[in-house]
């Protein structure tokens, strides 16, 4: 009797150690997949964060193909309403975007300055490959008499900046936070609108290389623990900042009224910037680098073609990509 006690409540014991194991592997798999979950999505943040700041490609068509677009236009049409829930909901994607960021500057800064010529020719490669998506954008809406002439409309302006861009604003003057104010605005402005490149933007108007400058030399004064810096720094980003927030909340809803009933000229507008920002963007390069066309050597030369292509191949492909799910849905 005794025996058979001590086998009883050996095997209860055995079951209960069982159970336990098994409840303990049970609950760190729950934490591993929440971890999981956590780490995916901010790095689906970083990806739209690098996107938002790479000139040919908007954040928001980065968004589109990580299906999480809908996600962060849901939260951005709630914040006013319900601003902790809103950024609860994203606060992964919103982590992530501000890392990609911070990466971005600190990658695209340092290969301008070690080959300004190449990664500028890449950069023509996305832009130029992102102008088949635009016109399908265009062509596609709903359209209004005469609409197309918003695109060589917008073209003259873009030139027309070559000849106003050379008047530089001294640094912490109104004329200057006004431009970061612009900068902030135009990238939240990409994260609305797919398709729309606010670098692509800011480098046919010669503002790219600003919005470089400002956002490293705030990430290296934090780093190196440069206080004194940092407070320098933060004013400017600061403004950028506030660009981007006030058009998030007060031109979301613009946006999409305007998209809603002049879509068509909207795009064919972005189309004509988009054509021709690559004469903006390499008359103005030499500006902001040593960059001598006629001294180049030959071979930082094929290196920029086989960039370019390769620039171009990838906007395409994230171009038919999204085309594809959205055909899907």
């Amino acid at each position: 009797m005794i025996e058979n006690a001590n086998t009883q409540h050996g095997q209860i014991c055995d079951r209960e150690t069982k159970q336990c194991t098994q409840t303990t592997i049970k609950h760190a798999r729950q934490r591993g997949s929440v971890f999981m979950r956590h780490a995916v999505k901010i790095i689906k943040g970083s990806l739209v964060g690098m996107g938002s700041i790479l000139p040919g490609i908007s954040g928001s068509m980065v968004a589109a193909i990580l299906h999480i677009y809908h996600e962060l236009i849901e939260a951005l049409d709630n914040v006013t309403r319900q601003p902790l829930r809103a950024i609860a909901s994203v606060w992964q994607y919103i982590v992530g975007v501000i890392l990609g960021l911070l990466l971005g500057f600190f990658v695209i800064r340092l290969v301008f300055e070690v080959a300004p010529l190449p990664v500028t020719l890449l950069f023509i490669g996305f832009i130029i490959g992102g102008i088949r998506g635009l016109n399908r954008e265009a062509t596609q809406a709903v359209k209004i008499h005469l609409s197309w002439l918003a695109a060589p409309a917008a073209g003259l302006v873009m030139l027309a900046f070559l000849f106003v861009t050379e008047q530089t604003a001294t640094v912490g003057s109104l004329a200057y936070l006004f431009i970061l104010f612009v900068i902030g605005a135009l990238t939240a402005i990409s994260l609305i609108i797919p398709g729309l490149s606010a670098a692509t933007m800011l480098m046919a108007l010669g503002y790219y290389h600003i919005l470089l400058t400002v956002g490293n030399d705030f990430i290296a004064a934090v780093f190196s623990g440069d206080y004194s810096a940092v407070a320098q720094q933060m004013p400017m980003v600061l403004v950028i900042a506030l660009g981007g927030i006030v058009t998030l909340l007060l031109m979301g809803k613009v946006m999409a009224l305007l998209l809603k009933r002049y879509r068509s000229i909207f795009y064919y507008a972005v189309l004509g910037v988009v054509v021709v920002s690559p004469i903006n963007i390499l008359v103005t390069l030499d500006d902001h680098t040593t960059v001598n066309y006629a001294n180049t050597a030959w071979y930082l030369w094929l290196i920029g073609i086989l960039l370019f292509l390769a620039g171009y191949a990838a906007t395409q492909w994230l171009a038919k990509n999204r085309q594809h799910k959205e055909e899907i849905k």
